[in-house]
């Protein structure tokens, strides 16, 4: 049985190569750029799924103040704002700590909370576990949930409070004070209060 040779400039092997080897490259190439357009598209739509934060800043303090007098400044270590959203809100995910001024520029209390989150709309802020918030006088509150109303300068939770001032404790479900923890009043209370006997 002979062998075959191929003839270099045999016209048919040239065109059989260029018939099968080209159109075969060309598929690859297109199947290549369909799955790298594809790709790109599922990222796109990965992407606008995910609600990746507007803004992102770290170790921050932000002071509020009317004037030329401070009259809150916050601190956190992570602030995450999505404005992209029919209610756009700020998120502290490691937490915040809060600073009230008074006319004197002093401090007059402060609360701070594992957890909050922003409403830029209602302007309201509500602060998530293990939140503290201590007065000028010493009177401390503790709770698992609080709410700052920033336009009306006050807090309140419907939740678990706990009051420690010189006076005892007092516990109960819902609170609301002034947001400097000033004329406060539990709902619902119980406790322990100290009573000094007169002699």
């Amino acid at each position: 049985m002979k062998l075959q040779q191929l003839d270099p400039d045999n016209k048919s092997n040239s065109f059989c190569f260029r018939s099968i080897i080209i159109p075969a490259f060309a598929g690859i190439i297109m199947l290549f750029t369909s799955c790298v357009r594809n790709d790109i598209e599922k990222i796109n739509e990965i992407t606008s799924e995910i609600d990746a934060p507007t803004m992102a800043v770290s170790n921050t303090e932000i002071i509020f103040s009317k004037n030329g007098l401070v009259e809150v400044r916050l601190i956190s270590k992570q602030i995450n704002r999505y404005m992209d959203l029919e209610e756009p809100y700020t998120e502290f995910p490691e937490g915040l700590y809060v600073e009230f001024y008074d006319s004197t520029q002093t401090v007059t209390s402060f609360i701070k909370a594992n957890y909050c989150i922003y409403d830029e709309t209602e302007e309201l802020w509500t602060a998530e576990n293990d939140v503290v918030s201590v007065s000028e006088e010493g009177d401390t509150l503790n709770t698992e949930y609080l709410v700052w109303d920033q336009n009306k300068r006050k807090i309140y939770s419907d939740r678990y409070v706990r009051i420690t001032n010189e006076d005892g404790i007092l516990h109960g479900k819902g609170f609301e004070a002034n947001q400097d923890l000033s004329d406060w009043r539990i709902k619902n209370t119980s406790g322990i209060i100290n009573v000094e006997n007169e002699e």
